[in-house]
């Protein structure tokens, strides 16, 4: 027997510039070893009538106890908002050339909004700490913007040289390319390959990214586009695609639930301190090919403790710019990542935006400048 049936009343909404966008109340299902698994997202006034009917199919039910998610967010009220940062400048990037100083300041002025310290040092150690090992992971991409991850790197590097931080303490995990030799000389090396035990994360097993477990904390610096298999490519694909030595079965189902499953794993979950994600340039078709015909300059940072909720305000983004910039005559610019109504069902963050504060076009603190 299911030790306990959560209702709760999240019903979607978003206003992204001019346009309000409302999903339906989703639909409880349960599933099978072979089947996906949903979330339980009814009206809290659901009758008693339908309430028996629910936990009667649920009794009858052999396979539910092990594919039911327990791990709700208990917070019907949304007094536990998640926050997300957007830093802004038009000088960081213009087209292929990247302003270093400019990133450095967007982020330290991100770190000093989301951890609500002033100072730099005292800022970035509110996540991560003298005795870390830190992987930086970005996203492996090719195209365009494949240098701005690289000067993303640098900037941190030397940020963190600055307020006292080894480089011996870092491992850039994701580049094609990397910064000057001078700045990663010291970091940690990382190595492709992959960890010989499997690790079950309920849908199914794999083997991890051996990288995984030379580090103590990761910052995720996820290039934010849509993904010609599961939608969305954002905090959570970030770490999760790359993590597997078998990925293939992301193409099933566009990601759901595995996405999400994966996450969860405290290898990886129970590692992440932060995430930065890079809409500096937002390549919002065909990716994860970056074409530049499909790549608005954003010129921003996302910051935020919540993947789910950057990944939601990422999606209504890209959703806007496939609206309102040039598109294929032949596609459509609708664009769904189930996964994260999944992902939150499963606790692991607020897809609801109804419970998401986000904090538009901050523009960097010009007290940082020297």
């Amino acid at each position: 027997m299911i030790k306990k049936l959560l209702f709760y009343r999240y019903r979607y909404g978003f206003k992204c510039a001019d346009e309000s966008l409302v999903l339906d109340d989703r639909i409880f299902k349960l599933k099978t070893p072979m089947q996906q698994k949903y979330a339980i997202f009814g009206n809290i006034s659901t009758s008693l009538l339908n309430l028996a009917f629910m936990l009667f199919i649920i009794g009858q039910s052999s396979w539910a106890q092990t594919y039911i998610y327990e791990h709700a967010i208990d917070d019907p009220l949304g007094k536990q908002k998640s926050h997300v940062y957007n830093v802004y400048d038009n000088y960081a990037v213009r087209g292929i050339t990247v302003d270093r100083n400019q990133l450095k300041l967007m982020l330290n002025t991100g770190i000093r909004e989301i951890s609500g310290q002033k100072d730099i040092s005292k800022a970035w150690r509110t996540y991560i700490h003298d005795q870390d090992k830190v992987a930086i992971n970005f996203t492996r991409v090719v195209g365009q913007n494949l240098g701005i991850d690289k000067e993303i790197a640098a900037a941190m590097l030397e940020i963190f040289e600055e307020i006292g931080f080894k480089k011996s303490q870092f491992m850039l995990v994701g580049l094609i390319e990397l910064p000057e030799k001078e700045l990663v000389a010291e970091t940690i090396k990382w190595e492709y390959g992959w960890q010989e035990t499997l690790v079950d994360f309920q849908s199914g097993k794999d083997q991890l990214a051996k990288w995984l477990k030379e580090v103590t904390a990761i910052i995720n610096v996820p290039t934010m586009m849509d993904h010609n298999v599961y939608q969305l490519h954002g905090a959570m694909g970030n770490l999760t695609w790359a993590m597997l030595k078998h990925p293939g079965r992301l193409y099933i189902n566009q990601g759901d639930p595995f996405i999400p499953e994966i996450y969860e794993l405290p290898q990886i979950r129970g590692k992440v301190r932060l995430h930065i994600a890079n809409c500096l340039q937002v390549p919002y078709y065909g990716g994860p090919e970056i074409m530049g015909k499909y790549l608005y300059e954003k010129g921003s940072l996302l910051f935020s403790t919540d993947p789910v909720a950057l990944d939601r305000v990422g999606l209504e983004l890209i959703r806007l710019y496939r609206r309102t910039e040039d598109m294929p005559d032949d596609v459509t610019d609708a664009l769904f990542a189930e996964y994260l109504i999944t992902a939150q069902t499963m606790g692991l963050g607020y897809y609801d935006l109804n419970y998401i504060d986000y904090h538009d076009k901050i523009r960097i603190d010009k007290h940082l400048i020297k």
